[in-house]
């Protein structure tokens, strides 16, 4: 795999921010670069066998699972916004097939699971509403949880630790959740539509990037 690296002044690639197609391309890199981020932490965090894995590795699953659903959403919208700009439209009939091809793709997978990426947003705790909490702390029964409070923290350490925030989240989570389902099945649903989404959000932005900045930055 060969790699090339372009650079260019940003003032002129993006128009002086004159260009509301330009725009909306800045912002959805902005949105991609986190769903990248977000994606490899949660390769690594839940790709780790259950004998390797520790309570701060399931609670970084959840955490980055709800902003993954949350960017995903986002991408979704800023992709929406894109195509409906003037200049795009104008572009579009130019465009080259690839490029076209992964644009339209994009926009209808995230379309068509737009419904099911906000359930599962809200699902997994996308916002911390106490409604969720309430049912989690009504419903503990004879939960375990954990708080370790670290008497001497050193530069960035944290010194205390609510790993029983674990357990509320999951309980937040539960109250969601239609009878016939459990947290398990609707992570695995979740971490489905997440992958898919990110690998049509990476096209669309290669297509977005080589239709209209590849050649700006040369």
């Amino acid at each position: 795999m060969s790699t090339i690296t372009r650079f260019g002044n940003l003032a002129r690639v993006f128009k002086d921010g004159d260009s509301e197609l330009l725009n909306g391309i800045a912002r959805l890199s902005v949105l991609y670069e986190d769903l990248r981020l977000e994606i490899e932490e949660l390769r690594v965090s839940h790709g780790k066998g259950d004998e390797n894995r520790d309570p701060g590795d399931e609670y970084r699953v959840i955490y980055f699972l709800r902003r993954a659903l949350v960017t995903l959403t986002e991408f979704r919208s800023g992709l929406t916004t894109i195509r409906m700009t003037r200049e795009f439209k104008l572009a579009q009939g130019h465009l080259q097939a690839d490029d076209s091809r992964y644009i339209a793709q994009a926009d209808k997978y995230l379309q068509q699971h737009g419904p099911r990426i906000k359930e599962l947003r809200d699902a997994f705790g996308g916002h911390v509403l106490l409604p969720g909490i309430e049912f989690a702390t009504r419903h503990f029964s004879d939960v375990i949880g954990r708080v370790t409070w670290n008497r001497a923290p050193d530069g960035w350490a944290m010194g205390l630790e609510c790993d029983f925030a674990r357990q509320v989240v999951a309980g937040a989570i539960s109250s969601k959740l239609q009878a016939d389902t459990d947290v398990r099945t609707e992570l695995t649903i979740a971490l489905g539509i997440i992958s898919e989404g990110f690998i049509h959000a990476q096209a669309a932005m290669l297509a977005l990037v080589h239709a209209f900045l590849w050649d700006r930055f040369g």
